[in-house]
């Protein structure tokens, strides 16, 4: 199977200008608050006139741009600054996932190590911070409040929707994605190198002998594509045969697991090891096996994915805190150029729970 990611697509024209205009709306471009008319617009980018109109018609909706019946367009002004203008906090809004089968505290220590991090650093700069929780389809609803507050800027934690990004942006506030990155919302972003992380983890595996290295993910796929292009580029690397059958998904739960152990153990060949999107879920994985029976790591090794603390688990971890500490360095400084996208490296730790397998595989 062709394992070859999608290519990214071009931004259409509309897109291209509205990101132009975004672009000098911040700047101060247009003297006197006033564009261009469409016509002029349209001959210097050289772009039809309807796509200019179709571009400031989305930076009216932001509320950026405002027109003028028989005047034209112009930048919108902005409010009278209160008397103490001088923003003094961080935003900090972080997203969470309604719960699945039971499903708690899937990103909950890392939600929590990352917002410590972003407290930490603020905290060094003099600023306080304005933390938010909202389910991400809510997110958009939090904008208003945003705009109404003396922010330097505002972090957006597990949550990258392109539309509520670009809303955002008209609020004239620096904005930087955490755990999350989307290249199309042209917005810097910090998040973990989880493909790397994962391809060093499927790497050990495949260094102590496993030939046959199952991949339980979180049932929430779109959400990190990352660890699965880690896990197949792994055997590639290894030029290890690696069948499709070997990928799973599961809720992280005790029943997902054992739903998850019980589709491993019925593979033929049976895998020798298995890789888990998280350490929650891995140390469920380990005690599934356990119950049926399967010692780990003696029949099958098991390594985590980060995450949660567990005593004892094989696994890879990001500095959690540091990337709350990255983004909030990202947010407050001033950058000129494409967007910066920072990777936290991970750190592989062996553990109690990868071992050889007990007999050579072929």
């Amino acid at each position: 199977m062709d394992d070859t990611p999608p290519l990214d697509r071009p931004p259409s024209l509309v897109v291209q200008v509205e990101r132009l205009l975004r672009r000098q709306v911040a700047e101060g471009r247009f003297p006197g608050g006033r564009l261009p008319t469409v016509v002029e617009l349209a001959e210097r980018l050289g772009v039809s006139r309807e796509t200019v109109r179709l571009a400031q018609g989305v930076l009216q909706r932001d509320g950026l741009l405002v027109k003028t019946r028989r005047r034209g367009t112009f930048v919108r002004a902005a409010a009278p600054p209160p008397a103490d203008p001088a923003p003094r906090a961080v935003g900090y809004v972080q997203a969470g996932y309604a719960a699945r089968d039971g499903e708690e505290g899937v990103l909950g220590v890392v939600d929590g190590l990352m917002l410590q991090g972003a407290v930490e650093e603020a905290g060094r700069a003099g600023l306080g911070v304005l933390v938010r929780h909202v389910l991400n389809t809510e997110a958009g609803r939090l904008l208003p409040q945003l705009a109404g507050s003396p922010l330097c800027g505002v972090v957006f934690a597990s949550f990258g929707e392109e539309k509520v990004l670009r809303r955002a942006a008209g609020l004239g506030l620096p904005i930087v994605l955490l755990d999350h990155s989307d290249p199309r919302a042209g917005v810097p972003s910090v998040r973990d190198d989880s493909f790397a992380g994962t391809r060093a983890a499927v790497a050990h595996l495949l260094g102590l002998g496993h030939r046959r290295v199952a991949f339980v993910n979180w049932a929430r796929t779109e959400l990190n594509p990352w660890r699965a292009r880690g896990y197949r580029q792994a055997f590639r690397d290894a030029g290890v045969a690696r069948r499709r059958a070997w990928e799973l998904a599961a809720e992280v739960t005790p029943a997902g697991a054992r739903r998850a152990v019980r589709e491993v153990l019925a593979l033929n060949p049976r895998p020798t090891a298995v890789y888990c999107f998280n350490n929650t879920l891995a140390a469920l994985v380990v005690a599934a096996l356990w119950d049926a029976g399967v010692r780990v790591p003696a029949d099958v090794s098991v390594v985590g994915g980060g995450g949660a603390a567990v005593p004892g688990l094989a696994c890879h971890q990001a500095d959690w805190q540091e990337l709350g500490r990255a983004a909030v360095r990202l947010l407050l400084r001033s950058a000129a150029g494409p967007p910066p996208q920072v990777l936290g490296p991970h750190t592989f730790h062996t553990g109690e729970t990868a071992a050889p397998p007990s007999e050579p595989e072929t």
